[in-house]
């Protein structure tokens, strides 16, 4: 025979309803250590570490919760619809739909093996079925008599008819004498909480040889014939796979069983490179045009340093509450996606990948580059029945697909409710460049640099007490440095991008006053040689808060021409005779006061900021 493992944590009501509580409203894969510190916040922080883990046992047992990693008990965790329909039955103090949830749950989770809240149970009986068959041939079964059935079917390897009638003999003789080998299964938690939730009762008119447990009135009333159905043996049952690698839904209160890889799901995936001058507008395009009310979004920004083991995933060393290390694969940003588009068919999934030429691309994708081709069409003959935006190919990858799937042989795909967006900005392409079997296989979308759908907000601002509004100064500096293609390289990618600066860029503090009249450089004269007094060092503090707002938009935006628009032909725009450092140039706009903060540029430059239409 095998192991008979049953949850022996605590099964007290309110701690079961605050696990829930927690995993009902992250609604999403929960690590472990935030799970915990959440409950501790709960139910106190008075108890061991490892009792906080173990008391997501029971929910876990009956199906409501499931982990990432069924052989990890410290991996992520996340609710089931049926434990979202458990909570909020109990929350609703419906008895009714607690005991509806119940009966399902009897019915399609395996309690032997491959079970959850007990991974190391590896036995052919099902604990709680047993207990209500046993309840509906002898009228009811206290905890000592199940004891000693359970200890006759797994230990014993004994039949239940024999082992009903020894046990109808041993009632009529008295209290049960039970040897150390049969009363380890006396303490059995999951049939306390189902008397602790209604499915089942205490007798309580007779409590000749302990408790007696009966089916609840209104449970046997309603579901006499399905309870008799209940297979003590869970080869008997119809699945034969745990149930959480289904994906289960509720038609008309019954639950329903449904293979991920055919079951209906949102189709049209899609990858889309989203590319244009930095500051077009490319993350403002995903948010207002991509993510629809509901979306579930992950982002994530590449870099030089980014590698396919932070995107994917990697092995790493995994330390036990008890100190053992072991070594597990941890899943990266995509897999997690990827896991959850699978397991949510009805839900659309968005992973956003900023500045993707930032990073290697390609290496940081690695064999799942592959995963980009997607179907386009229904064939007439042959097809392989994934809907359209799903991945064309599979691949093999078996540390993905043990996470997705929890099968390490099954082929990997991006499954059809999944897209993928990325933004690359055009004057970074001297980073990492995406080659043409790379690009083909997104849509790539250019986001012009125009101040068409631009908030007028930011658009109409002035540049401090310049006068000049933010989009008259951008639009007449690209065009200087579009009409200058021939002596610019990529030209067009140096323009100044609409969303360059925010507002808060372009904002005016005046308790700076003018620093060219001497205040400001006599009062840090005073601070230098330690004569201030304390109202002049209020007043010095004033005007340095103001310098840090001013000088943001020079900072940013006269520093990008200077070193990086026009590095090799600054003499375009800038009055190089007069300014030849960009010290000079930002001490200028500083020390200045309104339009002769612009004095830095050439004269026709000046001209076009201040008559826009000539």
């Amino acid at each position: 025979m095998g192991k008979i493992v049953m949850p022996k944590n605590s099964a007290l009501l309110n701690e079961i309803e605050s696990v829930l509580q927690i995993y009902y409203e992250a609604d999403n894969w929960l690590p472990n250590d935030e799970y915990k510190a959440k409950l501790k916040l709960m139910i106190g922080d008075d108890q061991y570490s490892s009792s906080y883990t173990k008391k997501a046992q029971i929910t876990s047992y009956f199906g409501f919760t499931i982990w990432e990693d069924i052989n990890n008990p410290q991996s992520r965790r996340r609710i089931t619809p049926s434990g979202k329909k458990m909570y909020e039955a109990i929350k609703a103090e419906d008895t009714a739909a607690v005991q509806e949830v119940l009966m399902n749950a009897l019915e399609t989770v395996k309690f032997g093996r491959d079970n959850y809240g007990c991974p190391e149970s590896s036995s052919d009986v099902e604990p709680p079925s047993l207990y209500v068959r046993a309840i509906l041939d002898m009228g009811y079964l206290t905890y000592r008599e199940f004891a000693f059935l359970l200890w006759k079917l797994e230990d014993l390897g004994a039949n239940y008819t024999d082992s009903l009638a020894e046990l109808k003999v041993l009632r009529s003789k008295g209290t049960i004498d039970l040897g150390e080998e049969a009363n380890k299964y006396a303490d059995c938690k999951p049939i306390m909480i189902l008397v602790r939730w209604g499915f089942l009762a205490e007798d309580t008119t007779d409590s000749s040889g302990g408790k007696h447990i009966i089916i609840a009135p209104e449970v046997l009333s309603k579901y006499e014939t399905r309870l008799r159905n209940l297979k003590i043996y869970n080869i008997d049952m119809d699945c034969d796979e745990p149930i959480t690698n289904d994906y289960l839904a509720f038609e008309e209160g019954e639950t329903v069983l449904i293979d991920l890889d055919k079951a209906a799901r949102i189709d049209n995936g899609t990858n889309v490179l989203l590319y244009g001058v930095p500051g077009s507008g490319k993350s403002w395009t995903i948010e207002h045009e991509y993510c629809k009310k509901g979306t579930n979004v992950e982002r994530l920004v590449f870099h030089p340093d980014y590698t396919y083991s932070d995107f994917i995933g990697q092995i790493l060393p995994n330390v036990a509450e008890d100190g053992q290390v072991s070594y597990k694969f941890t899943a990266g940003p995509f897999t997690n996606i990827l896991a959850d588009a699978y397991q949510n068919p009805d839900k659309e999934y968005i992973l956003i990948i900023e500045e993707i030429n930032r990073g290697n691309a390609p290496a940081i994708f690695g064999e799942v580059f592959q995963l980009l081709d997607r179907k386009t069409e229904i064939r007439e003959v042959d097809d392989d029945g994934y809907p359209i935006g799903t991945s064309e190919y599979g691949i093999t990858n078996a540390n993905i697909a043990a996470i997705v799937y929890g099968d390490a042989k099954h082929k990997v795909r991006i499954p059809s409710n999944l897209s993928i967006i990325g933004t690359m900005n055009t004057s970074d392409q001297n980073v990492f460049t995406l080659d043409t079997a790379f690009q083909r296989r997104w849509e790539m979308r250019l986001i012009e640099n125009n101040f068409e759908h631009v908030d007028r907000r930011l658009a109409d601002a002035k540049i401090l007490d310049t006068g000049i509004t933010w989009e008259v100064f951008c639009t007449q500096i690209n065009k200087i440095i579009v009409g200058n293609n021939a002596r610019m390289t990529s030209a067009e990618d140096k323009r100044l991008g609409a969303y360059f600066v925010h507002l808060r860029d372009l904002a005016y503090n005046p308790s700076m006053g003018n620093l060219s009249d001497g205040e400001y450089d006599a009062l840090r004269t005073k601070e230098q040689n330690k004569t201030i007094t304390d109202a002049e060092r209020d007043r010095l503090a004033e005007i340095r808060a103001a310098m840090k707002q001013n000088r943001k938009f020079p900072e940013k935006v006269i520093k990008y021409l200077w070193d990086d628009a026009f590095k090799f032909n600054r003499e375009i725009v800038f009055e190089t005779t007069t300014y030849q450092s960009l010290e000079q140039v930002i001490r200028t706009f500083m020390y200045a006061e309104k339009l002769d903060r612009l004095a830095m540029f050439k004269d026709n430059v000046r001209n076009a900021f201040t008559n826009p239409e000539e």
